[in-house]
């Protein structure tokens, strides 16, 4: 089994909070853990820590604590050896399980600069060289070869902190900072060990004697680990540049991120780990992360409207299966007709496409005993998907404009038309009333927020109506009832 590993403290002199400060909309130590979520290798992450507020988003991620030790949570301790605490605690777990250790990812909660691929890349590594020790993220900084290291002398001038002599012959150093050839240093973005890199602490390399003496450099651009708030707008840089910004902030990637209308409907599904999922949701990726984490849910197909998502997807969760295309475009014909277990459209009815259609297309893909899953901002009164009248507006980063979307608001009678048009076993759903989102613009003070789903009978020549069971406010409900 592999294993991440995060360590975090609550304390720090230099930079006081800096493990939660909020960077692009998140807290720091988000990043390393939702990717180690969307890294397919990894099985389990824990995270040790003795901060209660780090407890709580580690929890957000699914992730399991480790108590870290008052003696290992003080501004002398040495991460090495919290590593070796929480490696010693994990294994211990897992034996009682008939589990053992395959590979730890060690990770920091202020270094945050790694992707899933890059864990993938490293992972690989290992399991083709078993005399490596382990794979370690470094980033080249030639400008600070230690040629041009200095330190300051009792005299209070400048000396070399390296003899020169240690370089060569010193008549044939020059200040180029590329004449002693890339420098690389280890970033603390990730370090894949093995065991015995934490069994035997004392025989690996100073000054990270964690990585052991054989390490694979996994070679990036740009990585750092945080300590002071001057370092921050490098590290927003770097996420932006890495794509990380856009798809953290706006994609959910853990089951408890899902609204309570979406966790009540998917939860009666019955999903296994052997489900076949197709998600066409406006964020879709996160879902199947979501799904992976709390039903086992392998086999997940991604269908994204253009390359920039599919890429996102990607990133986000790098074995899905990802079609190009609009559900009902040509690009999805490719899928294989009433083969998925779930069909799943969350925000996807925010489309201007004809709502017939639309259903009528992703109902198709789901098999015999199946179901289609959507949400709906619901009324009883009139539909408004005319984007001039209901929108919502939304900004991809700093410096940008906001971007008009649609706030498509369906009137509930229409809805259960459409959905009684498919001919399915059953229509359930799960809906409450609230306020619009605050960036929306929208005829309607309060809209009911609704996941419903179309069961697909399990033989086609059922003539028998739907049967409904929807847990919808009473107005809705009355109009619904209207509609028979």
């Amino acid at each position: 089994m592999i294993c991440a590993l995060l360590l975090g403290r609550e304390g720090s002199s230099g930079f006081p909070g800096k493990n939660l400060f909020p960077v692009l909309g998140r807290p720091l130590a988000a990043y390393p853990l939702m990717t180690a979520k969307a890294a397919k290798s990894i099985d389990r992450i824990y995270v040790s820590t003795d901060s209660p507020r780090l407890k709580a988003l580690a929890s957000e991620y699914g992730a399991r604590i480790i108590d870290r030790p008052a003696h290992l949570a003080t501004k002398t301790a040495l991460g090495e050896h919290a590593y070796v605490h929480g490696y010693q605690v994990i294994r211990d777990e897992l034996a009682k399980e008939g589990e053992s250790i395959e590979l730890m990812v060690l990770l920091f909660a202020n270094a945050v600069t790694l992707t899933p691929q890059i864990i993938e890349e490293g992972v690989k590594v290992l399991r083709d060289y078993p005399h490596y020790d382990s794979a370690v993220t470094v980033s080249c900084y030639n400008m600070w070869s230690p040629l041009r290291a200095r330190k300051i002398g009792e005299d209070g001038l400048l000396h070399p902190f390296v003899p020169f002599e240690v370089f060569g012959d010193p008549s044939k150093l020059n200040c180029d900072r590329d004449s002693q050839g890339d420098v690389w240093f280890a970033d603390m973005g990730v370090s894949i060990v093995r065991p015995r890199c934490l069994e035997n602490l004392h025989e690996g390399l100073l000054p990270q004697k964690w990585m052991g003496r054989k390490i694979y450099p996994l070679k990036q651009w740009g990585g750092f680990d945080v300590d002071e708030a001057w370092q921050i707008p490098m590290l927003q840089t770097w996420l932006q540049a890495h794509e990380v910004e856009r798809f953290s902030q706006t994609r959910r990637v853990s089951w408890s991120q899902y609204y309570e209308s979406e966790q009540t409907v998917i939860a009666r599904l019955g999903l296994t780990e052997d489900s076949k999922v197709l998600d066409f949701s406006y964020d879709c990726g996160g879902l199947g992360l979501a799904l992976r984490e709390r039903f086992g849910v392998h086999e997940y197909t991604a269908v994204c409207s253009g390359k920039q998502q599919a890429q996102t997807v990607g990133i986000l969760y790098p074995e899905a299966r990802v079609v190009e295309g609009a559900i009902e475009s040509p690009a999805s014909e490719a899928l294989p007709q009433a083969a998925f277990d779930l069909v799943i459209g969350l925000g996807a009815t925010d489309i201007t496409s004809p709502l017939d259609s639309l259903l009528e297309k992703a109902f198709a893909y789901a098999k015999p005993g199946g179901a289609l899953v959507a949400s709906f901002r619901l009324t009883d009164q009139q539909t408004v998907v005319d984007p001039t009248r209901s929108y919502q507006e939304s900004s991809s980063g700093a410096g940008t404009d906001p971007e008009r979307t649609p706030y498509v608001v369906m009137n509930a009678k229409k809805l259960m038309a459409a959905l009684r048009k498919l001919n399915p076993a059953q229509i359930s759903g799960y809906g409450y009333l609230g306020k619009p989102s605050s960036t929306a613009v929208t005829p309607y003070r309060m809209v009911c927020f609704a996941v419903l789903a179309a069961h697909k009978a399990e033989r086609s020549d059922t003539k028998a109506g739907p049967r409904i069971e929807l847990q919808l406010p009473d107005n809705l409900l009355k109009a619904i009832d209207h509609s028979d």
